[in-house]
């Protein structure tokens, strides 16, 4: 291959395209769209809750919700944006904010991280309990030849997965047993939908819930493996259940187009979904489920060719769909 076939990736400062960073950079990221990128980078759902939120005489760039943070204390998420090089200035803001603000989550993005804030960033998250994250991102924008810049998130500094996910739920520095069979159902489902890579699966972790990313922005497949019977509205019995979730700008007009097509979809898929079960601010859904003996381990495998089957169908009938709306 010639030399004149490769183009090289060149930097592009970020002040060319957002010259400010308050006034620029900031309502950028916090578009539902952009917000989705970060989001991807970090593995997290984020929808933006606001900018310059103030907190005693200062304020943070901007607050968000963890879609699949749990309980809504657990769900609140803090931005610290920073041009050049991360400074202690920044890290006494974010853990004022935290806080201040009871976030769980927290990112600070800057062009370029110091030494010694990266080990600050993972000395907390090593030695605070799982509910809390702490990440450390880089922002650079790059070219190639005469193309228009796009921006880049590297990491540089996250959570210990393994030692987030065997840290202390109960007493004896042990997972809860709810907590160990959630995780193991989920390690084998992962090694099921593996197996062919027909779909998309976040890495295992001790929840109800597992996330399955389609591509488009404010939507997602959710896959649940719960002690909470949906139907019944109580414990008595388990559930599995698969969700298409439409959250962020434009969801409710998004949810009620596609729902327009509920006839249609139940043609196609051969069964009817139950549209928005739930009433919720934030998040709207299609679902799917089944009752489960959440506790069976031998009726487990059953569960886990279910929910990959309705995951499947998801994915050729609703997907497609939801994702021409959401574009």
């Amino acid at each position: 291959m010639p030399d004149s076939a490769i183009s090289i990736l060149e930097p592009v400062d970020l002040r060319t395209v957002w010259p400010d960073e308050t006034s620029d950079f900031t309502p950028w990221l916090a578009d539902p769209e952009n917000l989705t990128r970060l989001g991807d980078e970090l593995g997290l759902t984020l929808e933006p809750r606001g900018t310059e939120q103030a907190v005693g005489s200062f304020s943070a760039d901007i607050l968000c919700r963890r879609l699949d943070g749990g309980s809504d204390e657990e769900s609140w998420v803090v931005i610290e944006n920073q041009y050049g090089r991360t400074d202690h200035d920044h890290l006494g803001k974010l853990l004022t904010y935290t806080a201040g603000l009871n976030a769980r989550t927290v990112v600070w993005i800057a062009e370029e991280f110091r030494d010694e804030h990266r080990a600050a960033l993972d000395l907390l998250n090593e030695s605070t309990s799982g509910e809390y994250a702490y990440f450390g991102v880089e922002i650079e924008l790059l070219k190639i030849d005469n193309s228009l810049p796009a921006p880049r998130f590297n990491i540089v500094v996250q959570p210990n997965d393994w030692s987030k996910t065997v840290r202390s739920t109960g007493p004896g520095g042990e997972l809860s047993e709810t907590k160990r069979l959630q995780l193991d159902f989920w390690t084998d489902f992962q090694r099921l939908v593996e197996s062919d890579g027909t779909i998309p699966v976040t890495r295992p972790v001790p929840t109800s819930y597992v996330t399955h990313r389609v591509g488009a922005s404010g939507l997602r497949v959710v896959s649940f493996f719960s002690t909470w019977n949906s139907a019944n509205q109580n414990s008595s019995t388990g559930e599995v259940r698969v969700a298409l979730e439409f959250f962020g700008r434009s969801h409710r007009e998004r949810f009620d187009q596609l729902a327009e097509q509920a006839d249609l979809i139940r043609n196609e898929a051969g069964q009817p979904y139950l549209w928005q079960p739930w009433e919720s601010e934030s998040i709207l859904r299609v679902m799917v489920r089944r009752d489960a003996e959440f506790e069976n381990r031998q009726e487990w495998p059953k569960y886990q060719a279910w929910l990959k089957t309705e995951v499947e169908l998801m994915f050729r009938v609703l997907v497609p769909k939801a994702k021409e709306l959401a574009g």
